[in-house]
């Protein structure tokens, strides 16, 4: 991944990808739609209900601190969406709204 942001997009067809967004602290935002009209949020319920400030692809935004994703766990929602093309079902998703918080 990149060293100061990152953003990648893996797309599964016309409509369905997933894009993984870092920045420098090392935490990930990954979403998934499959119709380009919903999304799907990876979220860590073991973290807070609380809104954390991170720089997401050089932005500092306010998130949810449960969006707030390590690599290894990015790196298994993206192999199972590009060999798959699904959710990978042994992770925690969610309906998103908005993703950032005002």
């Amino acid at each position: 991944m990149g060293k100061s942001k990152t953003l990648v997009t893996l797309g599964a067809d016309n409509k369905a990808y997933m894009g993984i967004c870092s920045g420098k602290d090392g935490k990930y935002i990954v979403t998934v739609t499959f119709d380009n009209i919903d999304f799907d949020v990876l979220v860590d319920l073991s973290k807070p209900d609380a809104i954390e400030k991170s720089a997401v692809v050089g932005q500092k935004e306010n998130y949810p601190a449960k969006m707030s994703i390590n690599l290894l766990h990015s790196l298994l929602a993206a192999r199972t969406f590009t060999e798959l093309g699904k959710l990978d079902q042994l992770l925690t998703w969610e309906k998103a709204k908005s993703l950032a918080v005002v």
